[in-house]
């Protein structure tokens, strides 16, 4: 596994974009540093770089469980994490020739709805670490998703396909 991560800028300032690649295949992945939080583009390329080492001993079938590995050993930098976790998810669908639907089993459910006025629970993704937790959320039909529009639409795909879990979406 290869694992690679570039600097982006947007009209708000910079994110990270992480890339994973095996057998010719790459998925993306995205992180945009939570200022509120005090991060910036330096302390999210630092936490990726921590990740290094766990990535590249991996393997694109790891996609279900990459998520639990890392939050084990770097529990602070969830979204970094989920950042990879959405990249090997993408990873494995191009690589086995399925979408990111298939790969979710969510073909039968309710395609993303936007919630204009939503006054229920939310969630941001990204906190939680990874594809799998959000998909552990207990009554996921009373949560609504707080997701974002990233710069150059990476993981729009991944995450407007977890909506379909949920009530709905609501967008940062």
């Amino acid at each position: 596994m290869k694992f690679f991560y570039q600097l982006e800028r947007y009209e708000f300032g910079e994110y990270v974009v992480v890339r994973v690649e095996e057998d010719g295949f790459s998925g993306i992945g995205a992180v945009i540093p939570d200022r509120k939080k005090g991060e910036n583009y330096k302390t999210v390329m630092g936490a990726i770089e921590e990740y290094r080492h766990f990535v590249e001993m991996s393997f694109s079938h790891h996609f279900p469980v990459i998520s639990q590995r890392l939050l084990k050993h770097f529990p602070n930098h969830p979204e970094v994490t989920f950042a990879v976790s959405a990249a090997f998810f993408d990873l494995y669908a191009r690589k086995n020739g399925i979408s990111i639907e298939d790969l979710l089993m969510c073909q039968n459910l309710q395609k993303p709805v936007y919630l204009e006025n939503w006054h229920g629970d939310m969630v941001v993704p990204e906190e939680l670490g990874g594809v799998m937790e959000v998909l552990s959320i207990p009554r996921k039909e009373k949560v609504a998703l707080l997701i974002r529009d990233y710069p150059n639409g990476e993981m729009k795909e991944i995450l407007y396909q977890l909506t379909r879990y949920f009530a709905g979406y609501i967008k940062v």
